[in-house]
């Protein structure tokens, strides 16, 4: 594939890493739409969309490249949280069981060293939003944690009553704010994760593909345009990525795709045939390049 240097080239963001696409085949950029999915289609198709009026195939480009889908990655995540909640639900019952049998309580008192602490401690995201929002689980956690503490010495001085209204207040304090926050966590993650569809038009046919974030729509840096070491563009992203270049801004290294490779007509031949389809799907809204 050659570049045509009469124009720039929309840079783009996939799993971290740059890439991008000659904007001589991208005709727009929306939000991802509803996407209806449809029988029988290959792993990366995600389904079909309406552009205004125009039923295209949407790629996901992330599992096309090899990596995984960010749906994917955003319902492990939620499901994540959902344990994590469980996880203290169950442990506040099992204390209260303990309190009602009159037998040890055995699960962790240190907040440190729950499956939540352990996965609380090692946390990194660079989405600042997430970030400062899971600084909230600290003290309800900590707090839900020393409440074993407080039962034992309650439950050995002979005050089982009051042992039970500690969890008690605990169950509908700590516990229910640390709900709160796992399902606002929840939709953080959803809402902060906003993917682009890409409308590309080739000459043989026309397809959306859905990308993390679109970084600009530029030349690269003069003369550092080249094609793929020998042997590595088998290897790489399944032989989609046939050039590599270099940002003017930057000097970072911009991995550049071949649009007629990205998605195999064959693979999507008849998904779009069905002109029934195009009243069930939403239409999508323009969004205006920055």
């Amino acid at each position: 594939m050659r570049i045509d240097n009469d124009y720039p080239l929309v840079t783009f963001i996939i799993e971290k890493a740059q890439y991008a696409v000659s904007s001589q085949y991208v005709s727009t950029m929306v939000a991802v739409p509803a996407t209806r999915p449809v029988p029988h289609a290959p792993p990366y198709v995600r389904g079909i969309i309406n552009m205004r009026g125009k039923v295209l195939p949407l790629i996901d480009l992330r599992l096309r490249m090899g990596y995984s889908s960010a749906l994917d990655e955003q319902e492990e995540f939620r499901q994540l949280l959902a344990r994590r909640e469980q996880d203290h639900v169950n442990w506040l019952n099992e204390l209260e069981a303990s309190v009602q049998e009159e037998r040890e309580f055995t699960l962790t008192t240190d907040p440190t060293k729950c499956a939540f602490g352990k996965w609380y401690a090692n946390f990194q995201t660079e989405d600042s939003t997430l970030k400062n929002f899971t600084s909230k689980f600290d003290r309800p956690h900590r707090k839900i944690h020393a409440v074993a503490a407080q039962v034992g010495e309650l439950v050995r001085g002979g005050r089982v009553e009051d042992a039970r209204k500690v969890i008690e207040t605990a169950r509908e304090n700590e516990l229910k704010l640390m709900i709160k926050l796992f399902n606002k966590a929840g939709r953080i993650i959803r809402d902060g994760h906003r993917e682009i569809a890409m409308i590309i038009e080739t000459p043989a046919f026309d397809y959306a593909v859905a990308i993390d974030q679109v970084r600009a729509v530029e030349f690269l840096k003069p003369g550092t345009i080249e094609d793929l070491p020998r042997g590595l563009d088998m290897q790489v992203t399944n032989n989609i990525v046939t050039l590599i270049g270099r940002r003017q801004a930057n000097n970072s290294t911009v991995q550049i795709l071949d649009p007629l490779r990205i998605c195999d007509p064959d693979d999507v031949h008849g998904l779009v045939q069905d002109s029934a389809l195009t009243d069930s799907v939403e239409p999508a809204g323009e969004l205006q390049p920055t």
